[in-house]
Formats: structure tokens, C-alpha cells, sequence
């Protein structure tokens, strides 16, 4: 980082607390990925403001390096991607109502269907439009959340076909259980998209994109792969589980980091935060780190969690609060105010990633990466230089 940059850092980085985006490791982990799935369409998941890295920063280049599609989970979302000036089809693979049909034909995007009331109004605001609606009929294999039931989906087809300025471009479900060693579910799934597709093909019908596989099911079931595969985590860096394959590498983009703010020598005795969880039984230096369970910080990180100064794990002491948590330094004697600690991502030969915090936290590496929120600026990094700072609170 030149002078310049470090001045913008520093003027742009109120808080000393943020988030690093690298936009190389996105751009390369997507290449890998491409590659692996040779012709098989790449819809790349960006929802959940690109899973907390930025949908609008990584869609872009997440684009540029080979993925066919994105998509999210809601209309905002995809309306945020169309006014950021990205032309590529974009999919709402979450629920609308009939009444939001409006937005679909009115931003050009396509949308899953599995409620004929909502078919019909899409049919309808795209006739308004003189467009057309293209539509993924979702069908609920196993997962239980949306979608029409496998059982009924070939009439479910059959019944909105023919409506006027609707076209049926893809057939889709997820997996509830595609990471695990065990695959007996999923492949049962798979039977049932097998079935629906022989069905409709045995009535003249046919779909041109179907598509099962998220990243879990990308790797380990080629089976599921159909027309197209749908990758989330991956993009980003991160195998969906420790049991799938590795068939390349995918490198972490996400580094979070705090700098230390405050340094406290305390004696035999003393307590450190709320609930006196960390007393001292002799003479120890604490550090105040700014950022708290109210940033996405996990508080069961509590007593059990550690970050990395200088290539070094430091333990958390005490409880995390609201805004802040704190860490012992006591064997590390040159830490010093100032200093970074990272609190996910590598720091020289260590590194601390979204599962190893998952694990301490009962939780799943999705949910740790995009809990992260939205008072941690942003850093956007592309060829080692900062291209972007967003700060969520000040724009």
C-alpha cells in the first residue's frame, strides 16, 4: 500500500475496524471453477450483498472471469445489480408475491414460479410490457421451503405453458444435503428431477436449462450437474464442507481486521468485561480490539476464540460486548497499540478461516461470512492496490 493509499485508508477508516476484499482471489477462484465444469452453465450466487463481500464489486468481476448468470434471493437485490449498470441475466430464486410481478419484466430479470397466481401475473405484466417473462419453475424435491412438489410439478408445467408472453427457460430444486459423505438424499433427488424431465419430455415438452447443483453438489455429484450448476461459497473462497472433494484450489477473499485500541495492565484479581468471565490469578496485559457481537462477531467466540498479530494466535479473554472484545498479550510483550490483528483470514503461516470460527461457534461458515455487518467498511483490493472503500455508513 503507497502513501496515497494509506492516506485514503486512513481518512476512509474512521472505526479501526474493516473488512479486506481481495477481488484477484474471487476473479481466480471463478476461473478454477469454469474450468472444472467444462460446457456446463455457471450461475454464480451473489445474495446476501455478495455473502458480506459486496454483490455489486464481486458480480462484476465475478462476470468478467467466465460465470454465466448470477443470482439472488430477492428483487431488491437484483434491482441493486441492474442500477449498478449489470446487463447479464440475472435470477430471483426467491418467492414473490403477485403483486410484485411489476418488477420482473421491468428490470429484465428471470424469476422462479411454483404458484400459478403468480404465473398468471407475470404473464400479464410482461404482456403490459409487450416483453416476455422467463421463468424457473422451482420444484420442491426434499428441501421443503419453496416450490411446487415433485409429485404435481409435470401438471404444474403442463397448466401455465401456454400462457401468453411466459416462457419456461429452466427447472430447478436445491439439495438440503449435497456436502455430507452420505448422498443417498440427494441422489434420490436427483431420481425425482429425472423422472419430471422423462414425464414432460414424454408430452412434447422441454426445458432448456435444468439445474440441482449447489457447490456441495457440484463437486462431489457430476450426476447433478444437468444443464447448469449453481455456485455460492466457492466463489468466494471456501469449500461448502470439509467432506466434499478438492478437485481445485480455491483461495480465500475475505480477511477481517481490527487495530488494537487500547492496551490495560492488570493485576492479580482484576476482571475483564462484562460478567467478570476472565479474572486474572496473576499480573496480565489486555487488549481492546473494536468489534463486537453487534458487527456479526460472534459472542460464543467468548473464553474460546483467537486472532492473529505478527503471524501469532492471541486468545480472547472475558466476554465479547456490543462494539468491542478483548485478547491477552501477555507473552507478546512487543504488541502494541496500533497493531492489526486479524480476526478471519491468513497472517503469515497461521490462518484463521469462517469454518474454524463456525466450529467454535456452532455454527456454518455461510452464516459466519455473511454476518459480518454493515458498520465494517469494505476494502476493495485488485493488483495489491485499494480500487474501492465502502463505507456503508457514511455513503
Amino acid at each position: 500500500m503507497n502513501i496515497t493509499e494509506q492516506h485514503e485508508f486512513i481518512n476512509n477508516i474512521i472505526r479501526p475496524a474493516w473488512i479486506e476484499i481481495d477481488l484477484d482471489a474471487v476473479a481466480q477462484n471463478v476461473r478454477n471453477i469454469k474450468q472444472y465444469l467444462g460446457g456446463v452453465q455457471y450461475l454464480a450466487v451473489v445474495k446476501a450483498d455478495g455473502y458480506g463481500l459486496g454483490a455489486v464489486e464481486t458480480a462484476q468481476v465475478i462476470l468478467e472471469n467466465g460465470a454465466d448468470r448470477l443470482g439472488v434471493v430477492m428483487l431488491d437485490e437484483a434491482i441493486q445489480l441492474r442500477r449498478a449498470g449489470i446487463t447479464a441475466p440475472i435470477l430471483n430464486m426467491g418467492n414473490i408475491r403477485a403483486d410484485q410481478a411489476y418488477y420482473v419484466p421491468e428490470y429484465g430479470l428471470e424469476q422462479i414460479v411454483f404458484r400459478p397466481d403468480v404465473a398468471k401475473a407475470l404473464s400479464h405484466a410482461a404482456g403490459a410490457k409487450s416483453s416476455i417473462a422467463q421463468i424457473h419453475v422451482k420444484i420442491d424435491t426434499g428441501m421443503s421451503r419453496y416450490g411446487v412438489r415433485y409429485d404435481k410439478a409435470a401438471a404444474f408445467i403442463e397448466s401455465i405453458i401456454n400462457l401468453p408472453n411466459l416462457e419456461i427457460i429452466g427447472a430447478m430444486t436445491h439439495f438440503p444435503k449435497s456436502d455430507a459423505i452420505d448422498k443417498s438424499f440427494a441422489l434420490l433427488q436427483i431420481e425425482r428431477m429425472l423422472a419430471i424431465k422423462k414425464a414432460l419430455v414424454n408430452k412434447g415438452i422441454t426445458i432448456p436449462l435444468w439445474h440441482t447443483a449447489n457447490s456441495g453438489a457440484t463437486l462431489d455429484l457430476p450426476a447433478a450437474h444437468f444443464d447448469m450448476v449453481r455456485v455460492g461459497l466457492m466463489n468466494y473462497g471456501y469449500f461448502p464442507s470439509s467432506d466434499v472433494r478438492r478437485p481445485f484450489t480455491l483461495h480465500p477473499a475475505m480477511s477481517v481486521k481490527a487495530r488494537i485500541i487500547n492496551i490495560n495492565r492488570i493485576r492479580r484479581g482484576d476482571s475483564v468485561g462484562y460478567g467478570r468471565r476472565f479474572i486474572a490469578e496473576k499480573d496480565e496485559t489486555i487488549a481492546v480490539l473494536p468489534m463486537g457481537y453487534s458487527d456479526g462477531y460472534s459472542r460464543k467466540l467468548s473464553q474460546v476464540g483467537q486472532v492473529l498479530i505478527k503471524g501469532r494466535r492471541i486468545p480472547i479473554v472475558g466476554g465479547l460486548c456490543m462494539d468491542a472484545f478483548f485478547i491477552k498479550i501477555t507473552d507478546h510483550p512487543d504488541i502494541q497499540e496500533g497493531d492489526i490483528a486479524t480476526l478471519m483470514g491468513i497472517d503469515g503461516d497461521e490462518e484463521i478461516s469462517p469454518h474454524d470460527i463456525a466450529r467454535l461457534a456452532g455454527s456454518v461458515s455461510y452464516e459466519v461470512i455473511s454476518c459480518f455487518g454493515k458498520r465494517l467498511p469494505r476494502v476493495h483490493i485488485r493488483n495489491g492496490k485499494i480500487v474501492k472503500i465502502k463505507n456503508y455508513l457514511l455513503s
